[in-house]
């Protein structure tokens, strides 16, 4: 009797180029995870965090970030990789023992994303060029090697630096300082980190309303964005490494259906729905401001009932992707 049962076909090898590309992807975080940690404990010892208020909790916070993207990265580093010292290793370790025991599970933020969040405890709200020059110094020190031959940028080097950052605020009639606040593209390598870091915010970090637009366009055939109040201002930059300085950026295609972001690059969608860092900032924004809260307009689709449906579906994809 013939057996109707199917014999899987084999499994692809990888390609030469591919497994050298792992490999590099996979030492080159480890590289520069190294060298990140090390500048944030310099910072962390250095008299910029004298009085800046639990202080300790932002490293904590980012130590968990890197060993999180070591963890999902495809060759599976561990915390004890970012380390040349076993004396520091067990120092902080005895410190930040969260950070260690934890590393399995998803983080908050990336971790460029909690260093920009410092970069604004230590140079205020107010002065985007301090906040721009702080980081710039801080990825100046981190001493990557040069680009790649003939690739326009780190395309073959994982770092942790955002490609983007942003600032927005709400302009009121009659305030002379809006508040600004501040966010990151996601500085993490590869379609599923991207995946992890985007459910998780989407279920645990970003507003509700940011939520529900970058969720209706990942999970629903007809995505819903939202519309912000005219009084908000949305600036992004992104980093000219040939002259070390920030530059301004148009906001990308996604940023204009999510956000109805003026004057969008309508050929640029080079990322998944909240990757950006305008996502970031905007969330922030409505958090703290209930003026931009009570005028928004949200999509046609917005109900609870909806929102709680894509969050469902953002669960399990965040569950399918830790597990994968």
């Amino acid at each position: 009797m013939s057996s109707s049962r199917q014999v899987p076909p084999n499994k692809r090898e990888p390609t030469t180029t591919y497994t050298k590309r792992r490999i590099i992807n996979g030492e080159s975080l480890k590289s520069s995870g190294t060298a990140f940690i090390g500048q944030v404990i310099k910072l962390w010892n250095s008299p910029l965090c004298v009085g800046v208020d639990r202080i300790e909790d932002y490293v904590e916070k980012l130590l968990h970030s890197i060993f999180f993207l070591g963890h999902i990265h495809e060759v599976g580093l561990l915390p004890n990789d970012f380390f040349e010292s076993q004396a520091v290793k067990d120092e902080l370790e005895t410190r930040f023992q969260m950070a260690f025991h934890n590393y399995m599970s998803p983080p908050r933020q990336t971790p460029f994303s909690i260093l920009l969040t410092l970069a604004v405890r230590f140079c205020g709200h107010e002065d985007e060029d301090k906040i721009q020059k702080h980081l710039l110094r801080f990825l100046e020190a981190l001493e990557l090697p040069p680009k790649i031959k003939g690739e326009s940028n780190y395309t073959n080097y994982y770092t942790l630096e955002a490609t983007v950052i942003a600032v927005c605020y709400n302009e009121t009639p009659g305030a002379l300082r809006p508040v600004k606040y501040y966010g990151a593209s996601l500085s993490c390598r590869g379609e599923r980190a991207r995946r992890i870091m985007i459910n998780q915010s989407c279920l645990n970090v970003w507003h509700d309303y940011v939520s529900y637009a970058v969720l209706s366009f990942r999970h629903d055939e007809q995505g819903n964005g939202i519309i912000f109040p005219g009084t908000v201002k949305c600036r992004a930059f992104y980093r000219n490494h040939q002259a070390n300085r920030y530059e301004d950026r148009r906001p990308c295609n996604n940023c204009g259906d999510l956000f109805s972001l003026a004057n969008p690059e309508t050929d640029r969608n080079d990322f998944p729905y909240g990757n950006c860092a305008e996502t970031e900032c905007l969330s922030k924004l409505i958090f703290k401001d209930k003026d931009v809260r009570s005028n928004m307009i949200l999509g046609i689709s917005y109900t609870r009932e909806n929102l709680r449906g894509l969050k469902e579906k953002a669960a399990k994809a965040l569950e399918q992707s830790l597990m994968a």
